[in-house]
């Protein structure tokens, strides 16, 4: 009886599908606009010049709704751009068993031309797909998704931001305040934290003092990786038919990682055979490189480069940062909260007070509602859907932009305003959460099998260092509101001078 029930519901599901696609308006009437025209509006004068991704995306939502077609040029595919969530959930469950995304083009390329050898068998979880990211994919998971193996970076990560907190007293100007550019001491302070991760290894960049020649040239090639990447996956190119010299530039950064990354990883395996030769390594036994090494050098190279080039911590941090600085009574709610579990400002974090902090978990969430790391996901249909009352067939790449629905009353009472409590599960504050809510509005860390790897990780070093210094200053934020530049991912775009009192 109940196999017949399910083959029922089955072929319900099946021909209510199929009848949507029928009686869908067909593709090629989905709103447009000329490849002539685009190229026009990026131009000097132009709708779309010197715009940021985010105005730009805006800007097609305006002028075409819920749905917009972008024409295939300059080597990248036709896309479609949806902003609604039940579009996102109807894309992201029809992303196949190989889901296939957008990646950077001049990033594949690279691997593909420049290090072909290390990407030949295992490929990079950011830019390849098939068969060979799945292979990487299978290997990392049981290893990067355990909690038990991402406690055991508590310590180094603590010690990492205990380190920070100090250099933000050493730093601090005669009004309290930090430099202009303490968004690269963050910076500093997010690649020296996943270092611990991805190589395990102290970089000692903090301060921006180091006399290592490496690991300054690190810091400076990291810190131009998205500015010079985002001029040529956002914008008309000719990179595949001309090497530019802005193109050959973007190439000598990417060379600079690759050999530098290379060198740590190949320090590691020095590191833990001598070890191994003193019988010392007991304790690190389970770590994340160690596993990817006993599978594989280049897996391992694969994922520790993955993992240092792709690190987006520095922008929630700052962003969480400027919104508590701005709503002082949240502020000392979550001090309170961390306080009432950790009585001592200056006790070492350890996993176990880690465990009940759901109004610091909140304070992230509505962070990342209010400045998403990023615009949106993409998608390659792996079916026809249905998407806005048009139909889309399979093998189309669909971006799914986030910023619409995030700011949107519907699911989330006035957001506008930062409300953590619209995250906790309690009658009290009902009134900031929706009842129509859809998890699809609010993906943060993207959606099934292609959800970022690093996740656990990178809330790891996010929730350790905000706790860190909340417990030790009063943030104040005492300038105009905050700019942000919208490139492939959201970065601040103002001199960060918070102002720090010792609590």
């Amino acid at each position: 009886m109940k196999a017949k029930i399910s083959l029922l519901n089955f072929t319900r599901v099946f021909c209510s599908m199929r009848n949507a696609v029928q009686n869908a308006k067909p593709y090629s009437e989905v709103p447009t606009v000329s490849v002539p025209k685009f190229i026009l509006r990026n131009l000097p004068g132009g709708k779309y010049y010197k715009k940021s991704l985010k105005e730009i995306q805006e800007s097609f939502y305006n002028e075409f709704g819920n749905i917009f077609k972008l024409p295939a040029m300059f080597g990248k595919p036709e896309m479609i751009f949806i902003y609604k969530a039940d579009d996102f959930e109807t894309t992201s469950r029809a992303e196949g068993a190989l889901p296939i995304r957008m990646s950077f083009d001049t990033l594949k390329y690279y691997r593909a031309t420049k290090q072909s050898e290390v990407y030949a068998e295992y490929g990079s979880l950011a830019t390849s797909d098939g068969e060979k990211w799945y292979k990487t994919r299978s290997q990392v998971n049981p290893i990067m998704l355990q909690p038990k193996v991402v406690q055991m970076y508590t310590k180094q990560i603590d010690e990492v931001s205990k380190e920070f907190v100090q250099i933000m007293r050493d730093i601090k100007d005669d009004k309290n305040e930090m430099p202009k550019d303490f968004k690269d001491y963050i910076s500093r302070w997010s690649i020296e934290s996943i270092a611990t991760i991805a190589v395990e290894k102290r970089l000692n960049i903090l301060s921006g003092k180091t006399d290592d020649e490496r690991g300054k040239k690190f810091i400076n090639v990291t810190l131009q990786f998205f500015e010079k990447l985002s001029d040529f996956e956002m914008k008309p190119s000719i990179w595949r038919y001309y090497e530019t010299k802005a193109f050959k530039e973007l190439m000598e950064v990417y060379d600079s990682m690759t050999s530098i990354i290379f060198s740590y990883v190949d320090e590691a395996i020095k590191r833990f055979e001598n070890e191994e030769t003193k019988g010392t390594n007991e304790i690190q036994e389970e770590s994340v490189l160690r596993k990817l090494l006993k599978v594989n050098k280049n897996l391992a190279f694969v994922v520790a480069s993955d993992l240092l080039v792709s690190d987006l911590t520095t922008s929630v941090v700052v962003f969480t940062l400027y919104l508590l600085a701005k709503n002082p009574e949240k502020q000392e709610k979550l001090r309170s909260e961390l306080m009432s579990i950790m009585t001592n400002k200056n006790s070492p974090i350890k996993s176990e007070n880690m465990k009940n902090l759901p109004y610091l978990r909140a304070v992230i969430k509505e962070s990342l509602r209010i400045f998403p790391i990023g615009s949106g996901n993409t998608r390659n249909l792996s079916k026809d859907v249905v998407l806005a009352g048009y139909h889309v067939p399979k093998d189309t790449m669909v971006f799914m932009n986030a910023y619409i629905e995030l700011s949107n009353p519907k699911y989330y009472p006035e957001p506008e305003k930062f409300i953590p409590e619209r995250w906790l599960r309690d009658e009290k504050y009902e009134n900031w959460r929706s009842k129509e809510i859809n998890p699809f509005a609010f993906l943060p860390f993207g959606f099934g099998a292609r959800s970022c790897i690093g996740k656990r990780f990178g809330e790891l070093q996010i929730e350790n260092i905000i706790m860190n210094i909340i417990r030790n200053f009063k943030l104040e934020w005492n300038y105009p509101d905050m700019k942000v530049r919208s490139l492939l991912a959201n970065f601040p775009d103002s001199d960060l001078k918070f102002k720090i009192t010792e609590v």
